[in-house]
């Protein structure tokens, strides 16, 4: 959903910001052992993973921060066919940290696994050196609560916490929560308007054994 105004394009999408559990602590551990390229080479894993499922799934992939992404979808009536994705995705880095980074490391990580933060919203987008770039509240709310997961929660993986805004648009609510385990909960959006008890729904995709 696109409209143009004054030449400023502004678009409707859900944004997904999405992170490596403990991210920090793993690639601290890899480099003091010189085992850097594993990071590299699990980044570079889904990495490809994303850009193969972008188009089937239906999402962008915008940008690159580190230890994940932001990803942005067209607004789709849909919620489950986003959460099964995002449990594909777990699946799919767990699996390869299993094989290629648990035996390395020499710390106990307390949850392997992604977090997700997610909301809906009017962004203006824009060109910046031939790249679109997105400016917008949805982007700052997805980002705080992605971050917000680990606030009352140690076992912080494999969740996603979304505004109850962007809940309310997904017409399979029923499906979603006989798969899923979903419940409401506030968290406090730090340089969020309005943020301090934010009211967000909760989702646990499925719960892997820390490692």
């Amino acid at each position: 959903m696109t409209r143009e105004i004054d030449q400023v394009k502004v678009v409707r999408k859900i944004i997904v910001n999405f992170d490596i559990c403990f991210s920090t602590s793993i690639l601290e551990d890899l480099v003091r052992t010189e085992n850097q390229r594993l990071w590299r080479n699990l980044i570079l894993h889904l990495k490809g993973y994303l850009r193969r499922k972008g188009g089937s799934v239906g999402f962008e992939l915008y940008k690159f921060l580190g230890d994940g992404w932001i990803l942005l979808f067209d607004p789709k009536p849909k919620g489950m066919e986003i959460f099964q994705f995002f449990e594909y995705l777990s699946d799919k880095f767990t699996s390869y940290y299993r094989r290629h980074i648990r035996n390395v490391l020499n710390i106990r990580i307390p949850a392997v696994g992604l977090k997700f933060g997610m909301d809906i919203g009017s962004c203006i987008q824009v060109q910046m050196n031939q790249q679109p770039e997105y400016i917008g509240r949805p982007l700052n709310v997805a980002t705080r609560l992605q971050g917000a997961i680990r606030q009352r929660d140690k076992q912080p993986e494999n969740k996603v916490l979304l505004s109850k805004n962007l809940y309310a648009t997904f017409g399979d609510k029923r499906q979603i929560e006989r798969k899923y385990k979903v419940w409401s909960v506030p968290r406090n959006l730090k340089n969020i308007s309005e943020g301090e008890g934010f009211r967000c729904v909760k989702v646990e995709l499925k719960r892997h054994p820390s490692d």
